[in-house]
């Protein structure tokens, strides 16, 4: 692998979950919140996105809540019409299907350069009106977990921690 790489430098659990407000109750009580709650792909979530290449594209729709665990991120998804997430549900029932790492523009293209030449391929792109950049590295090549990987410029960081997305 190449130096920096992000693999070691997680940010944030993915989490598909079927009941959204059964699953936020049950983490609140082992303690876990506050919760930031949006849908994704509606205006108000703060996802303003340019594109979205993967099933569903800009038609995705997710129930989406935000809580900080220790050091990272904890995002559940409970699906509204999100074909990614529904198939993970329907294969591997409840649980972590991506794991989320923040990376500098050069390591986002580095690593998927890298992933590339190693035979794992991208399987869903979206880009935000602002530039930053998100991937979906393919789950059939990583143990069936997704690998998502943000682009975010230093100049971004501190808006997208207040949204609770970066630690």
């Amino acid at each position: 692998m190449l130096p920096g790489l992000p693999f070691a430098n997680i940010a944030h659990l993915g989490w598909a979950v079927r009941d959204m407000d059964t699953t936020v109750k049950n983490f609140e009580n082992m303690g876990l919140g506050p919760w930031r709650r949006y849908i994704l792909g509606e205006a108000d979530g703060g996802h303003d996105f340019a594109m979205r290449e993967y099933e569903g594209g800009m038609a995705n729709r997710c129930k989406v809540a935000l809580a900080r665990w220790g050091t990272i991120v904890i995002e559940l998804f409970e699906p509204i019409s999100f074909p990614i997430v529904e198939k993970f549900l329907a294969s591997h029932g409840e649980g972590i299907w991506h794991f989320g790492y923040s990376v500098s523009r050069a390591q986002f293209d580095a690593t998927i350069a890298e992933m590339k030449k190693k035979g794992i391929g991208v399987v869903g792109r979206s880009e935000y009106k602002n530039g930053v950049r998100m991937a979906f590295l393919d789950p059939d090549k990583t143990g069936g977990i997704i690998f998502q990987l943000h682009d975010c410029p230093p100049e971004m960081e501190d808006f997208f921690d207040t949204m609770g997305l970066m630690v």
